[in-house]
């Protein structure tokens, strides 16, 4: 018998089990001692035997894999993340496919998913259009959020504490006494950027602080150098910088040197590996992202097994603050 022709039930008949036991051990989620495990895929690897993950999408309705929508922008946050959901769903052995927004155009990334008949779309970007919902809701497909909610949706949302993290951000310059603050972040239609501005000049004004200086800037390295030369220009002078996301703060540093510009505290948010490089150094705000993106497979995986009692939370994790040079 050649090897591509080999089925479970052979599998089965060769080593003298059942074909469901078969099956339930190339399921990593599936219920069977780690010694019968051992026996039949040591077994069938000796014979040649590879599931068929097209069979069993066929008889189970289900194909398995997972779109990750996620921005295709030289932001390192991005990647990382895109590595740990991958990791996670494989782990409940299912199949990540990424799909990277180009040009911000989310909907044509989803119906690239859709021809692959996903179970379900891990949205990981600030961008959002109706249309995308109208898609999922049409096509049955299941939806998780990082980071981005929607109010009336049968979805959740995982992610950072926005507003904690704008707090978090304002406390640490009033500690270290600055007296004058700036915020770099404006990325249209971006609900964490919005939330981590408010909760940062509502704090300050709380702590007696004149209201933070607003600049406009989308999450990248050109936007955050851009910016930091607006600030220079404008005569300005602040002595703090809470950029919405480490890739602009790095911009802000690479500025800054070139100007020779010293005496401004900066903090960003990510704690992407760039940041702690030498050259830059910079403060900011880690998010615990493994269990964000943990806690956002498994809710789309229980979602995905019919599990749709609690839809429309936010589920947030808490920052901690890594104080560096900057």
């Amino acid at each position: 018998m050649k090897k591509s022709n080999l089925t479970s039930n052979d599998i089965a008949k060769y080593l003298g089990v059942s074909q469901s036991m078969v099956s339930r051990a190339f399921n990593p989620k599936a219920s069977i001692s780690d010694s019968k495990r051992a026996y039949i895929l040591d077994g069938a690897a000796k014979l040649g035997y590879k599931p068929n993950a097209l069979a069993r999408s066929l008889i189970s309705n289900r194909s398995g894999l997972i779109a990750i929508a996620l921005d295709s922008s030289a932001n390192p946050m991005y990647d990382l993340q895109a590595r740990i959901l991958a990791s996670e769903i494989q782990a409940k052995g299912g199949h990540a496919i990424l799909c990277p927004i180009s040009n911000g155009d989310l909907d044509s990334a989803i119906q690239r998913a859709f021809e692959y008949q996903v179970d379900g779309v891990i949205i990981a970007t600030s961008r959002l259009t109706s249309n995308v919902i109208n898609q999922c809701e049409q096509y049955g497909v299941c939806l998780s959020f990082i980071n981005r909610y929607i109010d009336g949706f049968k979805a959740n949302c995982i992610g950072l504490d926005n507003n904690y993290a704008g707090i978090q951000a304002a406390d640490y310059f009033f500690k270290h006494g600055c007296s004058s603050w700036a915020f770099i972040g404006s990325e249209a239609g971006s609900m964490t950027c919005e939330e981590r501005w408010k909760s940062f000049s509502h704090r300050a004004l709380e702590l007696g602080i004149e209201a933070p200086i607003r600049l406009s800037a989308s999450f990248d390295l050109e936007s955050g150098m851009l910016a930091a030369r607006q600030l220079i220009d404008s005569g300005n002078q602040v002595d703090a910088i809470f950029c919405a996301n480490d890739i602009i703060g790095i911009g802000v540093l690479e500025v800054l040197k070139q100007h020779k510009v010293t005496g401004i505290r900066i903090i960003g948010v990510d704690d992407i590996p760039m940041g702690a490089w030498p050259s830059y150094q910079l403060s900011t705000i880690k998010p615990p992202t493994d269990l964000i993106c943990q806690a956002a497979v498994e809710d789309l995986f229980d979602r995905i097994r019919g599990n749709d009692e609690h839809t429309g939370q936010y589920i947030l994790y808490k920052g901690t603050v890594v104080e560096r040079a900057s």
